[in-house]
């Protein structure tokens, strides 16, 4: 097995009063609706689907699903085309299916390659409508597995929900499998946030790729971070795929070559 084993400003505006609740509001009554309206909502979001077939293509590719069983904590690293997404989003699903007590929702974390700690706010609609584009690869994904409608339910029902990282302190995650893709995109200090957000019964996938960084090259990315410190975790681990592992389209491993010579010819000439 290929595995290597590793974190009050006032909304009043003038001449207007602040909005105020009356005497009879009553903060119990309103928590115990919010908690039997969780507790609905939970009873619908149990997966409809016989079984989750998690299709391994080579050993490495099996490692990963291994690692994911084994650690609280997984890195999966690798070039574009290798399954990374597919494996994490499979995965998670499978655990939700099978575990529903245990684990209940599916967050998902990426990096939006926006400079200055992720900004997204200038898009215009709902926090949701933002993220939406960054969070296709994810949702094409999970409808492949088990398809648009069952996908569309799981959405709907809060047991597949998105979390910007911009949002994730002083967030607890328990009962997840949280998914953060693009680690090579995110810094340091936003990686020590996500790492600390881990609760009871939950598991964090790392995904990137270290030569698709493209933000803040001066400085190592959380991927860089997590591959190099954390070895000596034992609830950490990380399996690295390769150009072996493509199985997007054959020309991808061509494409990789390319880029490889293109690199190491600009390092040789003290370029990048």
């Amino acid at each position: 097995m290929h595995v290597r084993y590793i974190k009050k400003t006032s909304n009043m505006a003038k001449g207007k009063k602040s909005k105020s609740y009356g005497d009879d509001f009553n903060v119990d009554a309103e928590i115990a609706s919010w908690e039997d309206d969780r507790k609905i909502k939970e009873t619908k979001t149990m997966l409809k689907v016989k079984g989750i077939n998690i299709k391994c293509r080579g050993n490495r590719q099996k490692d990963v699903i291994k690692l994911i069983d084994e650690k609280d904590i997984s890195i999966v690293i690798g070039p574009p085309g290798t399954g990374k997404t597919y494996l994490a989003c499979a995965k998670a699903l499978k655990f939700v299916k099978d575990n529903p007590l245990t684990y209940k929702k599916i967050t998902l974390i990426k990096s939006v390659n926006v400079p200055k700690d992720e900004e997204i706010g200038y898009l215009k609609g709902s926090m949701e409508e933002k993220m939406e584009m960054y969070m296709y690869p994810f949702i094409s994904n999970f409808e492949k597995i088990v398809g648009k409608v069952e996908t569309n339910a799981l959405r709907t029902n809060g047991v597949i929900d998105i979390l910007p990282i911009k949002f994730a302190l002083g967030v607890t995650l328990d009962d997840s499998i949280v998914i953060i893709d693009e680690a090579q995109q995110i810094s340091k200090d936003n990686l020590r946030t996500l790492m600390t957000r881990i609760g009871q019964n939950t598991k964090i996938i790392f995904l990137g790729d270290v030569k698709q960084k493209s933000v803040n090259k001066r400085h190592k990315s959380a991927l860089e971070l997590l591959i190099e410190h954390f070895g000596g975790v034992d609830e950490m681990g990380c399996v690295e795929l390769t150009e072996d592992d493509v199985v997007r389209h054959p020309i991808i491993k061509k494409i990789i070559r390319v880029f490889e010579k293109i690199e190491k010819a600009e390092d040789l000439n003290g370029q990048g």
